[in-house]
């Protein structure tokens, strides 16, 4: 590969690394496999980056935003509990993306730096979805904020159970269990009217 500028084989490399990641997973992501995907040499990425851990830690939150600004446009084409279960996922289960969050929230334990954008990502989730709950003013029980934890805690746990296959993972079961607790904790404002 010829001369680059360092921003943009530094951005060529995190392209790589995020299309490894979500064609493989996040601790399939190698400078073996960087470099190949970027046509650069291998020892660019400790050149444009601290580590390869680094590198994997940032095109996981590349992955992120990018997932959430499509989540976060999903749910504004909706109104009231569509909104909310568009930012839960909607029980989509066939997407590589699952597995990546899966993957990371056990790895994240594992290293310090993936934790912090874990966690970072965790409460963009909730920001986005706290936010949506407000502007369908959608009444909760207690706060919006615990209310929008309960939410994410029962998508998560449903996830780890469907995974085990504790629980049926048909998409339209999931859904359905999603709905009802929707349901059981917001309901529309209708004192805002």
């Amino acid at each position: 590969m010829g001369y680059l500028k360092a921003d943009v084989r530094a951005e060529l490399l995190l392209n790589a690394a995020i299309k490894v990641m979500q064609s493989e997973g996040y601790a399939a992501v190698t400078a073996r496999k960087v470099a190949q995907e970027s046509g650069a040499a291998v020892g660019h990425i400790n050149r444009h980056f601290a580590s390869l851990s680094e590198l994997k830690c940032q095109a996981f939150l590349a992955i992120v935003h990018e997932k959430s600004a499509e989540h976060k446009a999903a749910s504004e084409a909706l109104s009231g509990t569509e909104a909310v279960l568009a930012l839960l996922g909607g029980c989509n289960k066939k997407t590589r993306d699952i597995e990546i969050w899966r993957e990371v929230s056990v790895l994240a334990h594992q290293d310090r730096a993936l934790h912090e954008i874990f966690k970072y990502a965790l409460n963009l989730w909730h920001g986005m979805l706290n936010d949506v709950i407000k502007k369908n003013q959608l009444r909760c029980h207690d706060t919006a904020p615990a209310t929008t934890w309960r939410l994410i805690a029962l998508v998560l746990g449903q996830d780890l159970l469907a995974m085990h296959r504790v629980i049926d993972s048909d998409e339209s079961v999931l859904r359905s269990n999603l709905l009802h607790l929707i349901r059981l904790e917001l309901q529309p404002d209708t004192s805002a009217t």
